[in-house]
């Protein structure tokens, strides 16, 4: 039924498949959001140095060799249990009487989230409602930068341009080449393709499930750049790994 409504469409005949593109593409995404979160780390730590801020590696490692607990987000980094704390009671400020916060201040971070979800879930309700472009963190908007318009781009450019294989496609064994034959991709059309995935993310990614009826099996982003992904013979996957 499902190749039926969506019968296979190539322009040639190991053109890669819907899926086997989109696992690579996920890889891909994840290895960007931690490649991100990495160099906005080292950015806090440099910019904590030059303006003689206490450094927020330094003393995670601190707290973490004390016997603190510690989380890990992609956006925020490394958070040591004092950092979550201080964010719990600044939540708790107005949602609960002096008292019952002169409480909180004394309770742990697993105690407070036991005691009071209801309003910390109320409180981070009622930030973001108030949230503006404008009251952003600057923390944020920098993490957004290196992410959307460093980290992705030259991820993406440089891989297509050396060797069409992102480490995501490697791992699926894919590759992107060029739809007129070029034996390598130029420096602009890799900058196409890449900022051709921000259309193709367009109105609930349509762009990407375009391949499933495109009558060539391209996605808005292969249109943009003439590109398309391949599937590579197993006998040249193999013999990459052999010389490896």
């Amino acid at each position: 039924m499902f190749s039926r409504l969506f019968p296979r469409h190539k322009v040639r005949a190991d053109q890669a498949g819907f899926l086997r593109r989109g696992l690579a593409f996920g890889l891909d995404a994840l290895i960007i959001a931690v490649l991100s979160s990495l160099v906005y780390t080292g950015y806090a730590e440099l910019r904590a140095r030059v303006r003689h801020e206490p450094s927020p590696v330094s003393g995670a490692i601190k707290a973490l060799e004390e016997g603190e607990d510690a989380s890990w987000t992609l956006e925020r980094g490394l958070q040591v249990e004092q950092d979550k704390k201080r964010e719990y009671l600044d939540l708790l400020k107005g949602q609960i009487s002096e008292e019952e916060y002169r409480t909180a201040e004394s309770m742990t971070v697993k105690e407070i989230e036991k005691n009071y979800a209801g309003a910390l879930v109320r409180a981070r309700i009622e930030r973001a409602r108030e949230r503006t472009p404008e009251k952003d963190r600057a923390e944020d908007r920098a993490y957004k930068v290196i992410k959307e318009y460093i980290i992705t781009l030259l991820y993406f450019v440089l891989f297509f341009r050396f060797g069409g294989q992102t480490p995501g496609k490697r791992v699926f064994g894919l590759k992107v080449i060029d739809l007129e034959g070029k034996p390598r991709l130029g420096w602009y059309q890799c900058f196409e393709r890449a900022h051709g995935y921000v259309c193709s993310g367009l109105f609930a990614s349509l762009g990407f499930w375009q391949v499933l009826w495109d009558r060539h099996g391209l996605a808005m982003h292969d249109k943009i750049a003439d590109t398309t992904v391949i599937r590579l013979p197993k006998k040249i996957r193999v013999k990459k790994k052999s010389r490896a």
